[in-house]
């Protein structure tokens, strides 16, 4: 759990103005502290300006992540969609206009598995209020019929199954998935890409594929999970078994775990790629940001693009764009 007397990390949630966090574009060196946030009115909400460019961006921002609720929005342009829906959307509503996004601008929730800090029910009346579409895989349909309410969403036709040709959550986004090892059933990964950018998104996994790596060679934006520290959880007084299942192959990543896939990804990658790397689900109880920072930070190539997500507070958004950051800032020039 994150205190005020643990060190500052550098690519955090960094506070500008009154109303949101401070966004920053895939690739810019970042720095700064962590600074609550205060929500923006329903006014500031929306997001068409003038000032906008006509040409759409692509931009993520991760709601929050970690064992009491995960979810990323993700917008190209005004219309956007949920990797996963954790928190309720009470909460997720109040984060969204934190970003200055409408929760009426969501069309579509991915779902990366069911468990309750994937997707809770209660989000349920308000898909069927706003006919928001539900995108699950084929190895997870059977689950869908066990969450209260799911066959109303079938029922209401706002089911997309998954197949091998993956599928298009938004206009101008295709995604493909990665079955991943966790627990029984094992959750999605994602490979979203667009014309603007490039995301690959992998979180609740105890090892990591082949296949994985495979699929996120050059992405824009790497968002994967780094939960634990070994140490901590050894020493947690969590039950042996929760230990035993966190660590183990169908578990979690710890912070090393992540730090070799990061780091295979990036020696098969083009340089400067992936441009920011979004490390998901940090444990609150047997992991802290110093512990994650310093194990990144031993290649030059990765800590000084990593962002740690948060439990309790959201991200800046980040702008992804397509092709390698400055060379200027690999330290090239």
């Amino acid at each position: 759990m994150s205190t005020s007397s643990e060190p500052q990390f550098r690519a955090g949630f960094i506070g500008q103005g009154p109303h949101e966090a401070a966004d920053f574009a895939v690739g810019a060196p970042i720095t700064g502290s962590l600074q609550p946030l205060s929500i923006a009115t329903p006014a500031d909400a929306g997001f068409t300006s003038t000032s906008q460019p006509t040409r759409p961006q692509l931009r993520v921002c991760v709601l929050g992540s970690g064992s009491g609720g995960n979810s990323t929005v993700i917008m190209l342009g005004e219309r956007g969609m949920l990797i996963d829906a954790g928190f309720g959307p009470r909460t997720t509503r109040h984060r969204l206009l934190s970003a200055r996004v409408p929760l009426d601008a969501i069309e579509a929730i991915c779902v990366t598995h069911f468990d309750r800090d994937h997707f809770r029910p209660t989000w349920i009346s308000t898909m069927l209020q706003q006919r928001i579409r539900l995108l699950v895989h084929a190895w997870h349909e059977d689950e869908l019929y066990h969450v209260p309410g799911g066959t109303r969403l079938i029922d209401a036709g706002l089911v997309t199954i998954i197949g091998s040709d993956g599928c298009e959550p938004l206009p101008g986004i295709s995604a493909t998935c990665i079955r991943l090892p966790h627990d029984h059933k094992g959750t999605t990964a994602f490979h979203l890409e667009s014309e603007f950018g490039s995301i690959g998104f992998a979180t609740d996994l105890g090892c990591v594929p082949p296949a994985l790596i495979e699929r996120f060679i050059g992405v824009d934006l790497l968002a994967i999970e780094c939960n634990y520290d070994p140490e901590m959880q050894r020493r947690s007084s969590r039950p042996l078994s929760l230990k035993r299942r966190i660590m183990g192959k169908a578990g979690h990543l710890s912070n090393r775990q992540a730090f070799e896939a990061v780091r295979q990804i990036v020696d098969r990658s083009p340089p400067g790629q992936p441009q920011k790397i979004v490390l998901l689900h940090r444990s609150r109880q047997c992991n802290c940001p110093h512990l994650v920072q310093s194990v990144f930070d031993e290649d030059p190539r990765i800590g000084p693009y990593v962002i740690q997500t948060d439990q309790r507070r959201r991200t800046p958004w980040i702008t992804v764009t397509p092709g390698a950051r400055p060379m200027k800032q690999l330290g090239l020039f």
